[in-house]
């Protein structure tokens, strides 16, 4: 089957993407010992960094003064606080680990895993917390910062999603994020040192700037539609981040600016943890550019990943806000009893929680396969709101695509001569296509074509019953289209052929007797002038006059009898089938004919039709069939029903169908019933007509 798709087709872009650069041999050996390392070195440093955590050392702001009263209200947010910055780091090594686990001989998924990695070790309190509590008060983690997320950042802008470089010149930039990394350990960024803030500054956005670029020129050159939906995510959580960073960057300075024990502002608590949970925008935009596009095939186990990272971060916040909550209601230093309160509720809706949180993964990762009548809802909303019919095909297979988040969708018709494509969704993926076939009443007529999320990923059972349940609604509507798709087509060839038939009488008119009676005009002047001085001739002449109108009124007998056989008026409708099959008498060929008594009178169109298609019948019995017998059987009852058969050869094999027999199938058609030529069962060959007509008064 042919997959391009025309103009009345809504289709996204359909590019070749680039190939994906991997990791081999002893390269894909350093970088999986690298990674361990480093994974080493973040265990190490959370564990030794818990004791700073379960001192409340993971502030990062300076202390509360006076005009912030330490208690259970600073504790509360201080606990808030931990765990945002727990759960980032989390976010960020689970997802790093699952690159790892799954793709990391990708270029592009072992960059991002190892971006992740870093992010999580330097910039999402550990690393801090680990400073002050074992250094006390040092620029390691700023200085780390900076040392680190440079070099990966760039290298995260310039190789997503393919582990190609695009541009080209994207590489020199990432060997120039290097020196970068060397400068910032001699200008180290603080608040001490501003002309090497403002310079490092400068260059790193002149860095992030070409990084972001080239992020931009993939998207504009070389992506495909997935890539370019993954670009949006990544583009959009970097956007996201340094957004908040540029807008609290004013509040912290203030902040580092007020003198040791002057009053902190009531937002100070409040703008950290702010920070913190900006701290997961960039490892959340990453897990959804990957799952929204099913990038490197990790969709179930990020499904659970982001589950269970959800609900034991809701949980957790349940438990805190209600120990804090009620522990400042009750002004109680015995929080037992509060603890065991608050166990018992998280026991309680853990189950609820989970249940929510997994029919909302399930609707972002794939549509609204759980919910079949939203699915079926959303299709009939959409043909309701369709204007012209031209587009409920396409509508459908787009509604389809979207409500269930699948890569291409394609609705497809299957005729004699073979199957066409009328409409598609999405990019035809290069993995198994799965086909439910569209019927009315019991008739096939077509497939609608699905392919699944992901190569590896199947559909469940209950995602194929909602599939076949779809496509029977589908078949409704799209048997639907093709009624109305065919009938205008045989309006435009009614209007064709009568145009047609038009222009052929008006040619064999002016061709072919207007010629002829203007010569007999002429002749006849002739015929005049020599009627007294040369009989003899215009004797010649007249009959030369008298053999050119026999000639002519042998042209209007054919004009007569190509609109309309004059059989049909001179004898009536049975009398002159009877009469042509009396004709073939001659050829050996006994032909008998069939009726009620009480025959219809039939519409003019039927009677024409009807003779048309026993004429060439018993013409193909005749020359083709070596048949002695045939016979002719009409009945009418709100239709004519035309039934022929014969003791001849049969069809025989190869037979194709000639100018009479497609004939014989339009006029059917042409009236909205049918013809069909197929072997007997006692042998020979059945043609069988349906005819559809309105009955004529008999007085009118």
């Amino acid at each position: 089957m042919s997959h391009k798709l025309n103009a009345e087709i809504i289709s996204e872009h359909i590019e070749s993407p680039l190939p994906e650069s991997r990791l081999k041999g002893k390269w894909l050996r350093i970088a999986r010992v690298g990674w361990i390392f480093l994974t080493l070195v973040a265990l190490v440093l959370l564990v030794t960094s818990l004791p700073g955590y379960l001192g409340r050392g993971g502030s990062g702001l300076p202390d509360h003064g006076p005009g912030v009263e330490a208690g259970r209200g600073f504790d509360f947010l201080q606990t808030l606080n931990l765990i945002a910055s727990l759960a980032s780091f989390g976010l960020s090594v689970s997802l790093s680990f699952l690159l790892f686990q799954r793709r990391f001989d990708n270029l592009a998924g072992a960059v991002v895993s190892f971006y992740l990695l870093v992010y999580g070790i330097v910039l999402t309190g550990p690393l801090e917390v680990w400073e002050r509590y074992w250094l006390g008060s040092s620029d390691l983690a700023i200085n780390m910062q900076a040392l680190l997320l440079a070099t990966p950042t760039i290298a995260l802008l310039a190789l997503f999603p393919t582990g190609t470089f695009v541009p080209y010149w994207i590489r020199w930039i990432l060997v120039a994020s290097i020196p970068w990394n060397v400068l910032a350990m001699f200008f180290p960024i603080t608040g001490n040192n501003i002309s090497g803030l403002l310079i490092l500054g400068f260059l790193w956005v002149a860095l992030l700037g070409f990084g972001l670029y080239a992020q931009i020129y993939r998207y504009r050159r070389v992506s495909t539609q997935d890539e370019r939906q993954q670009a949006r995510w990544v583009l959009l959580g970097f956007g996201l981040w340094f957004g908040y960073v540029l807008i609290t960057s004013y509040p912290y300075f203030y902040l580092e600016s007020l003198p040791i024990g002057n009053p902190r502002p009531w937002w100070a608590p409040l703008l950290q943890l702010g920070w913190w949970f900006s701290l997961s925008i960039i490892p959340a935009t990453l897990a959804i550019a990957i799952t929204r596009s099913r990038l490197w095939n990790i969709d179930v186990v990020v499904n659970r990943t982001m589950v269970y990272g959800a609900l034991t971060l809701v949980t957790l916040f349940i438990y805190v806000f209600v120990v804090g909550a009620l522990g400042n209601f009750l002004n109680s230093g015995d929080n037992t009893f509060v603890a065991i309160l608050a166990t018992g509720l998280v026991a309680v809706l853990f189950q609820p929680l989970r249940d929510r949180m997994q029919r909302a993964v399930n609707r972002f990762m794939y549509g609204e396969r759980d919910d079949p009548y939203t699915v079926l809802a959303r299709l009939g909303q959409r043909l309701e709101a369709t204007a012209s019919s031209r587009t409920i095909l396409p509508t459908i297979v787009e509604t389809i695509a979207q409500a269930l988040k699948l890569p291409y969708v394609a609705i497809v018709f299957t005729d004699h001569r073979g199957s066409h494509l009328v409409a598609a969704y999405g990019t035809l993926p290069p993995y198994q296509e799965i086909r439910y076939p569209l019927v009315y009443q019991n008739e096939s007529f077509g497939e609608l074509v699905l392919v699944q999320r992901s190569e590896t990923e199947s559909f469940t059972s209950n995602e194929r019953q909602l599939l076949a349940d779809l496509a029977r609604e589908v078949g409704v509507a799209a048997h639907n289209v093709r009624l109305t798709a065919d009938l205008q087509r045989s309006r435009e060839q009614l209007v064709m052929s009568r145009e047609e038939e038009r222009r052929r009488i008006r040619r064999d008119l002016h061709d072919g007797l207007g010629p002829v009676l203007a010569s007999l005009n002429l002749k006849l002047d002739a015929a005049r002038n020599h009627l007294r001085g040369d009989p003899d001739e215009a004797d010649s002449i007249l009959l030369e006059i008298k053999s050119q109108t026999q000639d002519a009124l042998s042209d209007i007998r054919r004009l007569v009898y190509n609109l309309r056989p004059p059989a049909l008026d001179e004898l009536g409708f049975l009398s002159a089938i009877k009469e042509y099959a009396n004709s073939h008498y001659g050829t050996g060929l006994s032909v008998k004919i069939e009726h009620e008594d009480d025959f219809p009178n039939l519409p003019a169109a039927v009677e024409v039709a009807a003779y048309r298609i026993i004429f060439e019948a018993l013409n193909n019995v005749s020359k083709h069939a070596n048949a002695t017998k045939c016979m002719v059987r009409l009945a009418g009852n709100g239709e004519l029903q035309i039934d022929i058969t014969d003791n001849g050869i049969g069809i025989p094999k190869g037979f194709h169908s000639g100018v009479g027999t497609r004939s014989m199938l339009e006029r059917a058609a042409e009236l909205g019933g049918e013809c069909t030529i197929q072997p007997d069962l006692a042998g020979g060959t059945r043609v069988n007509a349906r005819l559809p007509y309105k009955v004529i008064d008999d007085e009118s």
